[in-house]
């Protein structure tokens, strides 16, 4: 028994000695910070359900809805509610555009479609023989292939909208072009996260595909100076354990990242530091690229859009918005760095 024992514990610290990967068991719960600023004056436009990217700044707060095809602006009035300012509608049909995702950095906006392809999911109210059918058809939706920059103008109107597709790029990539067309909660092409870095490069977090090794991909895009097209792409992979991406945030030296499931299985979202490099196993891998700083506590929600606020001596802030709650139950939290 004691050789059985030790046989274990050999194997426990072998398993977490990976030079980057963060360990599971390191992990503090984030604590909720009371903002009674989280008030609507008035119902949402957008579905309040479905709420799936936040974008927060001194002057205005933006949400989007992964249904639909409209993001909405709100701006704080003197009592601390959340007024509806604008609604942006990002195209003329009434597709769903799928977004999961904003990011911003003055004077842009930008909003992310998944790319994903789907499959319907079945129903114990149905056959076995219905369920077969529903289980063999792969949807391809246009409208989700679309990443979006708007331009606000001084009073946080869009004045100009631009949209470009990744599916080019997804097709022509030696390693993500084997996922397209997997349906995204099945290790397909999910595209979630999106950060502006600050030269102006766009980073895109997937929620799928995660590969071999538990390398989840980000892809890196650098625009042409002078159009909204893609001058260059670099492909960067972190080690989250088996998790996919769910949001990113740019802060000072770095960025948040929220990670989640793939598809439905029962992992923890949690909130990591990154600091930007490629953490991809490898002789010349930076150890401490990538650090875990917290867990989310349990929700009956699914957290999808996470906005850095501000970093302390000791803390970081940042809030959170969740489907499945009604307006996204924004909520701010604080974890500890060390």
């Amino acid at each position: 028994m004691r050789f059985i024992h030790s046989i274990i514990v050999l194997f426990s610290a072998l398993s977490f000695s990976n030079v980057g990967i963060a360990n599971p068991i390191a992990k503090t719960i984030a604590q909720p910070i009371s903002n009674p600023t989280w008030s609507f004056a008035e119902p949402l436009k957008i579905d309040n359900l479905n709420i799936s990217g936040i974008v927060q700044t001194d002057d205005f707060m933006a949400l989007a809805s992964d249904e639909g095809n409209q993001i909405e602006i709100f701006k704080p009035d003197s009592k601390g509610l959340w007024q509806k300012h604008h609604l942006v509608t990002l195209s003329n049909n009434t597709d769903e555009i799928d977004l999961e995702a904003l990011a911003w950095q003055k004077p842009y906006l930008y909003a992310l479609g998944s790319h994903s392809a789907k499959r319907k999911k079945v129903k114990s109210s149905l056959s076995q023989k219905e369920n077969i059918k529903r289980l063999e058809k792969i949807y391809f939706e246009p409208a989700r292939q679309q990443l979006f920059r708007i331009e606000l103008n001084n009073n946080t109107k869009a004045v100009n909208i631009q949209s470009l597709s990744l599916s080019n790029e997804l097709a022509s990539h030696p390693v993500l072009k084997s996922f397209i067309g997997i349906p995204s909660k099945e290790n397909g092409i999910d595209i979630e996260g999106l950060a502006v870095d600050s030269k102006g490069s766009l980073l895109l977090g997937f929620r799928g595909p995660v590969l071999r090794g538990n390398a989840t991909p980000v892809l890196k895009i650098k625009l042409a100076k002078n159009d909204f097209k893609i001058k260059s792409t670099k492909t960067l992979y972190l080690h989250l354990n088996g998790s996919g991406i769910r949001g990113i945030s740019a802060m000072p030296n770095g960025y948040l990242v929220l990670s989640g499931a793939v598809g439905d299985q029962p992992l923890p979202y949690n909130v990591y530091i990154w600091n930007g490099k490629n953490q991809l196993l490898g002789s010349n891998q930076e150890p401490s690229s990538l650090k875990l700083l917290c867990e989310l506590p349990s929700s009956n929600g699914k957290p999808e859009g996470i906005q850095f606020l501000q970093a302390q001596q000791e803390l970081i802030e940042f809030t959170i918005v969740e489907d499945g709650l009604q307006n996204g139950q924004p909520t701010s939290y604080h974890c500890s760095k060390k």
